[in-house]
């Protein structure tokens, strides 16, 4: 028993010297290269370049394909387009170290398809200067990621895009907690992020924390930790790219890439309640069409590589609930060719049911074991739209335990994400 408090006495010493050296190391993570360069010309932003920075051992980046496309939402009254940035940071240093990567420490700057930065306005409510925040330990060669939630939308006939904090209900965006720039239109855009290294102090949970089996068995939280810090520095994300895209097609259902179209396709807009008193349910036809107008044949991939989102008749974005029962690992006939000049479309699994409590739910799966569900359903007029978004071109196969036994590429496999855009459809009383 001595043993073991003097073992976890040493290991308290050994973490306190590093606490030590991990505050020597946010005091020092502003440097000369660090610094914020301005651009001037689309040209120079555009070239393929590596999207880590490194900076006191330290890489901060945006987690974006390399074709980002967002379709631009109708003109009216409480239409809104969701979206989001990954910002991750991970630690090269050879120490562990708290930071506070949260909404309130990463600044957001958009560059226009000129190159010039697009006018921002702050949150009235933003936590700065010094205080307490939340964060996280980051251990060596360990990354740790946020996500940095957006929306578009029209206010004042301007088209306005919006970061906000991440919410988890229902409820309505603060715009006094948000970042906002407006005046955008079709085009390129740049995105990047600054973290500013907070003053005050950092609560974190130590995950290096030693607890015996006992404790572990009774479910004995971690403590919490704090740290003082001097926001004496800067990191800088290299740019990252997206598109804004105005609808094309047949009812503004499509948006094109480089020469490829996705389409959200509602052959059937109406849809009828099915009967609550034999559980019976109906199965609906809302697809994703893609179209290759260019001169290459490339290869979609259909293994989970898309996600439905639903706005209900008020305007708001409804949530869908994600469950998964059983995941298998992708296809051959998971990626479909598609040559220049042809289309194919997926129908996933869509029916509209009677669920647990009396509630109508539209459920979708993803082809892959999991679905989608978006529950408390009522007759009235419904926006859908697909994302699409595929970053692998390899087969992985799988032994027994789960690991990765070969990798196998498919060559001219498209790779990036679209949203396409919202197009309606009714669900009404029989």
């Amino acid at each position: 028993m001595a043993m073991k408090y003097l073992l976890r006495f040493l290991l308290a010493l050994v973490m306190a010297a590093l606490l030590v050296v991990t505050y020597g190391s946010i005091q020092a993570v502003g440097n000369e290269n660090s610094k914020v360069e301005k651009v001037t010309n689309m040209a120079s932003r555009k070239s393929k370049r590596s999207n880590n920075v490194k900076q006191d051992g330290l890489q901060l980046k945006v987690e974006l394909p390399e074709i980002v496309a967002l379709s631009i939402p109708e003109n009216k009254p409480g239409v809104t387009a969701e979206f989001s940035f990954t910002v991750s940071l991970t630690n090269n240093t050879p120490a562990p170290i708290p930071l506070a990567i949260d909404y309130d420490a990463l600044i957001p700057e958009i560059f226009g398809p000129d190159g010039q930065a697009l006018h921002r306005r702050e949150p009235i409510n933003r936590q700065v200067g010094n205080g307490e925040y939340h964060g996280s330990l980051v251990g060596v060669r360990q990354q740790i990621s946020t996500s940095i939630k957006g929306r578009l939308s029209w206010q004042n006939n301007l088209l306005q895009l919006i970061l906000h904090r991440p919410t988890y209900d229902e409820s309505p965006i603060d715009l006094d907690k948000s970042w906002s720039f407006d005046t955008l239109g079709p085009g390129e855009y740049q995105v990047r992020f600054t973290y500013e290294t907070p003053t005050g102090t950092i609560v974190y949970t130590n995950p290096f924390t030693v607890f015996n089996i006992k404790e572990l068995l009774e479910g004995k939280e971690v403590p919490l930790e704090r740290i003082e810090v001097a926001g004496t520095g800067q990191l800088v994300t290299p740019l990252a790219n997206f598109r804004l895209l105005q609808p094309v097609g047949l009812n503004n259902s499509a948006v094109e890439v480089d020469g490829i179209r996705f389409e959200t396709f509602i052959p059937e807009p109406f849809l009828t309640v099915p009967n609550k008193s034999d559980n019976s349910y109906q199965s609906v036809q809302i697809g994703m069409r893609i179209t290759n107008n260019t001169l290459t044949s490339f290869y979609f991939s259909f293994y989970g590589s898309f996600a439905p989102s639903l706005v209900i008749p008020d305007g708001q974005i409804l949530r869908g609930g994600y469950i998964s029962d059983w995941m298998r690992g992708p296809e051959e006939s998971d990626f479909l060719l598609v040559t220049p000049g042809k289309s194919v479309t997926l129908f996933p699994d869509i029916d509209l049911s009677w669920r647990k409590c009396d509630q109508l739910s539209l459920g979708v799966s993803d082809g892959s074991g999991g679905a989608w569900s978006f529950n408390e359903l009522k007759p009235g007029i419904y926006h859908f739209r697909f994302r699409y978004e595929n970053i692998s071109n390899t087969i992985q196969k799988k032994n027994l335990a789960g690991q990765s036994i070969t990798s196998r590429p498919i060559e001219k496999v498209w790779t990036g994400r679209v949203d396409t855009p919202f197009v309606e459809f009714r669900i009404t009383q029989p």
